[in-house]
C-alpha cells in the first residue's frame, strides 16, 4: 500500500530508533530533560532567536502563539484557507477565546491590502473585538504546499509593527518553503514575532512541533503548555528523534518535490484529471476529477489499488503528498 495521503504518516527510520534509545531524559516541567534543552537551543541558534518552547503538536504550537498574544475577546486577521482556520477555528475560539477575522484571496497569499480591509472594513469601538494578531502559513496547505512569498511576509511585518500587531508565521512546512527557496530559517523568522515548525511531517519524526519567539512569549507559552496539558516529563525520547531529523532529513525534502513534480507530470495525461502543473512548488499536489462526479468511489478504487488518497473538498483530492518512505 502506497501512502500519499500526508506527509504525517512518516514513521522513524532504523537510524532515527537507535538514536531515540540513546537519549538523556530528565523532568521537562522542570527543565531537566537535556536531550528537550539541546532540541531547543539548537532551534534557538538555527533560527537566531531568544526562546524556544518544544511541544507536543503544529496545532498546539499555534495555540499556544494565539493564548501567548492575545487575550480573550481579541481579534485574529488571517486567510481563510490557512489551516488556523480551515481546520481549527472552533478550538482556537473555545480555547483561546479569539475571534477569527479570514479574509478570502484569489491565490491563498494574505497582503498588507487585505489586513488593511480586515482593519478598517467594520467598527472598532473598545467593546467590541480589538484586532491584535496576524497568523500566516508557509507552505499553505490549502493551497498544494504553496510557499509564502517572502517579499509579502516582510511587507507584512512592516505593516504589523505600524499597527501595534504581532505576526505569527505558523510554519508547519516552513522547512519545505527553505529548501525550495534557499531563504534562510533565521530570515523568515526575523519578520514574525513568532514561528512554529513541525517535526513530524516531511522530516519523519514521529512527534512534536516547537513555537519561537521572544522571552517574553515563550515564557506566556510555558505557562499555557501546561494549562493545555502539554506539560510532558520525560519527553527527551521523542525531541531526540526531532533533533536526528533536523540534522539528517532537511535536504532530503528537495527529493520529495522532485517526486512530486513527477508524479504530477504522469497525472496530466490522465483525460479525466484537471491539474495546473504550474501549482506544485513542493511535496503536495492537488487536482480535480474532470469526469468522476463522486471524489469517494475514486477513492475506494485508488485504495483497491493500493494507493491512498485524501480528500479535500467535492471533486479535489486534497493532495497527493510525497514524503520520507523509509
Amino acid at each position: 500500500m502506497i501512502d500519499l495521503r500526508s506527509d504525517t504518516v512518516t514513521k522513524p527510520c532504523e537510524k532515527m530508533r537507535a538514536y531515540m534509545l540513546q537519549a538523556s531524559v530528565g523532568d521537562d516541567s522542570y527543565r531537566e530533560d537535556e536531550s528537550v534543552n539541546y532540541l531547543q537551543n539548537y532551534c534557538k541558534d538555527l533560527f537566531q532567536v531568544e526562546d524556544a518552547l518544544f511541544v507536543t503538536s503544529g496545532m498546539m504550537a499555534n495555540r499556544l502563539a494565539f493564548m501567548s498574544q492575545t487575550n480573550p475577546g481579541d481579534e485574529v486577521i488571517t486567510e481563510y484557507s490557512y489551516h488556523v482556520n480551515f481546520f481549527d477555528s472552533a478550538p482556537m475560539s473555545a480555547i483561546a477565546g479569539v475571534v477569527m477575522n479570514p479574509r478570502h484571496s484569489l491565490d491563498g497569499i494574505l497582503r498588507p491590502s487585505d489586513i488593511e480591509q480586515a482593519l478598517y472594513s467594520k467598527q472598532r469601538y473598545n467593546y467590541f473585538a480589538q484586532p491584535k494578531l496576524i497568523s500566516i502559513e508557509n507552505t499553505i496547505n490549502g493551497w498544494a504546499g504553496k510557499i509564502f512569498p517572502f517579499e509579502t511576509l516582510q511587507s507584512l511585518h512592516i505593516l504589523a509593527k505600524e499597527k501595534k500587531l504581532s505576526l505569527h508565521l505558523d510554519g508547519a512546512r516552513l522547512f519545505n518553503a527553505h529548501i525550495a527557496k534557499g531563504i534562510g530559517l533565521h530570515e523568515y523568522a526575523q519578520y514574525a514575532d513568532t514561528v512554529s515548525v513541525c517535526f513530524s511531517k516531511g522530516l519523519g519524526a514521529p512527534y512534536g512541533s516547537i513555537l519561537m519567539g521572544t522571552r517574553e512569549t515563550i515564557d506566556k507559552a510555558r505557562r499555557y503548555r501546561i494549562w493545555l496539558g502539554g506539560g510532558v516529563h520525560q519527553t527527551g525520547i521523542q525531541a531526540a528523534a526531532a533533533c536526528y531529523a533536523l540534522k539528517n532529513n532537511l535536504h532530503r525534502l528537495k527529493q520529495d518535490h522532485q517526486l512530486a513534480q513527477y508524479f504530477a507530470k504522469f497525472l496530466l495525461e490522465i483525460p479525466e484529471i484537471s491539474l495546473n502543473a504550474n501549482t506544485v512548488e513542493t511535496n503536495m499536489v492537488q487536482f480535480r476529477l474532470q469526469s468522476i462526479q463522486n471524489s469517494d468511489d475514486f477513492l475506494d478504487r485508488c485504495t483497491k489499488q493500493g494507493l491512498l488518497l485524501f480528500p479535500w473538498i467535492p471533486g479535489i483530492i486534497r493532495h497527493i503528498v510525497t514524503h520520507k518512505y523509509l
